[in-house]
């Protein structure tokens, strides 16, 4: 019973610690190109300020049933990832291409987007989804997911299987980089409601906060921590976290200054080379 208690109270303590961080994550994003750029930008309060205001309407009055559903997606995906260590109560969820899908339909479905224009993005997304997927298949057969993967490779290193993982998640990163600010106005032109506008922007960045440590977890999964590891192994697990986001946040700032965002070629070009990278390991082996 205790064990089942500090499993399902890690997952909850998990869930809130990416949500505090999604303001952060947002301000980045948007304020550090324009910082590097030598433009004068604000602190991150504002956004903190928001994701209250947000938070406190999401317990006073119900969401409109479709940003309903992606922040319900956007949470469920942030319970189900390892992000700390492989210990969570829903760690057998955590399947790359099942988590990812479900965050690209829920960007989708928020506010109202150019099939065409947003097809060209998610589509990519998903091909490189399920080239993940068939990755670790080759390269770590008996892996159950995220979890799995991460406990597999602590025990026995996967030849190639990591630099392929990397790959993979920087095509993702370049296929199908998060939400902008100028991304949600378009998709909310028509919108008269500023308060509804406001939310659904808010919903946006925890469907962000998802996607970046879906990428983190995929890019640096040795650095999960276990699930038998004790509480060292938490707080370990823990300072990777934060490591593996911001080196993700500034991958996605760098390649918004470069202009490589949405690259067709960069995309099939990572998605090359992690196969080739995982064919590698495993033919070395």
């Amino acid at each position: 019973m205790t064990a089942v208690f500090l499993t399902v109270a890690q997952t909850l303590f998990q869930c809130v610690l990416l949500l505090l961080l999604t303001s952060l994550m947002a301000w980045m994003l948007e304020e550090l190109p324009r910082l590097i750029n030598g433009e004068a930008v604000s602190g991150p309060a504002r956004q903190v300020h928001n994701a209250g205001l947000f938070w406190r309407t999401v317990f006073r009055q119900p969401l409109a049933p479709g940003l309903a559903l992606v922040l319900a997606v956007s949470l469920l995906s942030l319970a189900v990832l390892p992000a700390v260590t492989t210990g969570g109560a829903l760690i057998s969820l955590a399947n790359p291409l099942l988590v990812g899908i479900l965050l690209l339909v829920g960007r989708l479905m928020l506010g109202r987007s150019s099939l065409r224009d947003e097809g060209r993005r998610v589509l990519p997304a998903v091909l490189v989804l399920c080239l993940t997927e068939a990755l670790i298949a080759l390269a770590a057969p008996g892996a159950d997911g995220l979890g799995g993967l991460c406990a597999m490779l602590h025990i026995e290193p996967v030849p190639g299987l990591e630099g392929a993982l990397g790959a993979c998640a920087l095509a993702l990163a370049i296929s199908c980089p998060p939400l902008r600010d100028d991304d949600m106005l378009l998709r909310l032109e028509g919108m008269k409601d500023r308060a509804a506008r406001d939310m659904a922007r808010q919903v946006a960045q925890v469907l962000n906060c998802a996607w970046i440590v879906l990428l983190a977890d995929l890019a640096l999964p040795i650095s999960v921590g276990l699930r038998d590891a004790g509480l060292s192994g938490w707080f370990v697990g823990l300072a990777a976290l934060l490591a593996r986001v911001l080196l993700v946040v500034m991958v996605l700032v760098a390649l918004r200054l470069t202009a490589q965002e949405r690259s067709e070629r960069l995309t099939a070009l990572f998605a090359g080379v992690a196969l080739l990278l995982a064919l590698a390991g495993r033919f070395a082996t």
